[in-house]
């Protein structure tokens, strides 16, 4: 009786060793995802850090907005498969050690227009492409250097080829350089991927502040 408690305590020793170094092993095959949606937030800009706001108003020299591209379906069907590889665990799901999908997807950023609904001043009239007049950055940057600005293309180049840790999201701050004249202000923006396929969504509708 004795050897035999033994032995059981000698598999679930064995077994515990096992779990333990797979519970914390992450998965690094490359998944794929394909951008299907597209969502536009508005950014305070008027203080040291950038922030996304829920407010409808915005001061006249800091107008910015998110904007986020992501599968908004493909990453949690990856990530919700465990992966049991034998009747004991060797490895459990990445989920639970805080492991990180890598990510790529099936179709990059190629380009981004943004047009003026209203006037912004006596030159900028409604309707006008004014892409040129925005620079961007990182979402993760949040800082209001002027250092960190990017020109758009510049941001659109970086997705190609690009390893998503974070979700399969791409996102990235805009900011208008020009002060807004108008007492409102929207936008229309237009991202094309890869496959020619577009993504179009409208801002709100602004209040300017002065």
């Amino acid at each position: 009786m004795r050897i035999f408690k033994k032995v059981l305590l000698i598999l679930l020793f064995a077994n515990i060793l096992r779990i333990i170094p797979g519970c914390c092993k992450c998965d690094e095959d490359l998944g794929y995802m394909s951008f299907n949606r597209m969502d536009i937030k508005n950014i305070d800009n008027s203080g040291e850090w950038a922030m996304t706001s829920f407010r409808d108003t915005m001061p006249a020299a800091a107008v910015a907005f998110e904007i986020a591209l992501f599968d908004s379906l493909g990453y949690y069907y990856y990530s919700s498969i465990p992966e049991l590889k034998s009747i004991g665990i060797n490895t459990a799901m990445a989920m639970k050690c805080d492991c990180a999908f890598p990510l790529q997807a099936n179709y990059h950023l190629t380009s981004i227009k943004i047009s003026t609904i209203y006037s912004l001043s006596g030159e900028i009239e409604a309707g006008a492409d004014v892409t040129s007049l925005f620079v961007g950055r990182s979402s993760g940057n949040s800082s209001s250097g002027n250092s960190v600005y990017q020109s758009l293309p510049s941001i659109i180049r970086q997705t190609e080829g690009k390893i998503y840790y974070d979700g399969g999201v791409e996102s990235f701050h805009i900011f208008l350089q020009p002060e807004v004249e108008n007492t409102s202000a929207r936008f229309v923006i237009d991202i094309t991927l890869s496959d020619n396929s577009i993504f179009s969504d409208t801002t709100n509708l602004i209040q300017i502040l002065r």
